[in-house]
């Protein structure tokens, strides 16, 4: 008997009797509030992992006793909504793209009544052509005919070299074959938009055909003349960046940088129709050289 008052469990034994009548000591002076909160302390990380466990097993539980059979028509129905949804998506892009061109398209016939234009989408890019010749979505069953020209809010892009029914390619203005009467606005001096393979290199034009005592100067605006029935009056085409000398000629150039990047145009407007369209070159008091350099 004595060795068990003196045993190691009889010792611990007599340690909890303390420290458990201590708690109930301090639990009749608080009201209790210690032992609540000791308890709650001890206890609420229990609860949220019994929580989680819970649910966890029921939503196991769930999946548990769906069959084969009923998993196998889920799939199906999946697929049918996901491709639901891929398709509502691209009609939503496909309206986005039709409201703008709409909106540029209602613009430039507000301010040129007698346009007949087309609106075409860039759907095709010929990387090896050094002019950034481009394919659009629109042909002739679109009214659009070669020589057309080729626009957007901005300015002029090019003109239509080849159609089918439903496509149609654009020589931009990039290219050799390119040659649009045009006018510097600033001072009415008139000239001949066209470039090479060195100024389409640097994203340049140029303005040929101008008089030893040209006052073009750098930051003027050249705009068609609308000459020869090729390009309507005054289709924005870009500005001066400086006036050389024609190292083959007698004549002047000025350097113009396009409004228009036409490396990264992807909507455009088709000319089909504008008030002088077609007519002959007539006397505009340009030089007989450039004359001839007029239409493609």
């Amino acid at each position: 008997m004595k060795d068990v008052f003196h045993s190691n469990g009889f010792k611990v034994l007599i340690i909890t009797v303390f420290v458990l009548f201590g708690l109930m000591l301090t639990t009749a002076g608080s009201g209790g509030s210690f032992a609540g909160n000791a308890f709650g302390i001890l206890s609420t990380p229990m609860e949220r992992i019994s929580t989680l466990v819970t649910n966890n097993a029921a939503a196991a539980a769930q999946s548990a006793t769906q069959s084969k059979e009923e998993l196998a028509e889920e799939n199906p129905r999946l697929k049918r909504e996901v491709n639901d949804l891929n398709h509502k998506l691209i009609n939503y892009y496909t309206y986005q793209q039709e409201n703008a061109q709409l909106r540029k398209f209602l613009e430039l016939k507000s301010k040129n009544e007698d346009f007949q234009p087309v609106s075409a989408e860039v759907i095709a890019r010929d990387p090896s052509n050094l002019y950034n010749q481009f394919t659009i979505d629109q042909g002739s069953s679109s009214g659009i005919a070669a020589y057309d020209p080729v626009v957007t809010e901005s300015g002029v892009v090019g003109w239509v070299s080849s159609v089918s029914a439903n496509y149609s390619r654009v020589t931009t203005i990039f290219s050799p074959d390119t040659k649009i009467s045009s006018i510097d606005k600033v001072n009415r001096e008139s000239g001949v938009v066209s470039a090479d393979a060195k100024l389409a290199d640097q994203g340049l034009i140029k303005l040929g055909y101008l008089q030893a005592n040209t006052k073009v100067k750098a930051g003027d605006i050249v705009v068609t003349n609308g000459i020869g029935g090729i390009y309507p009056r005054d289709l924005a085409l870009g500005t001066v960046k400086s006036v050389k000398h024609d190292p083959y000629d007698v004549s002047l150039y000025a350097e113009v940088k396009p409004f228009v990047d036409v490396t990264t145009v992807r909507d455009v407007m088709v000319i089909t129709s504008f008030q002088g369209q077609g007519q002959a070159l007539e006397d505009s008091g340009m030089t007989s050289s450039s004359s001839s350099q007029e239409g493609k």
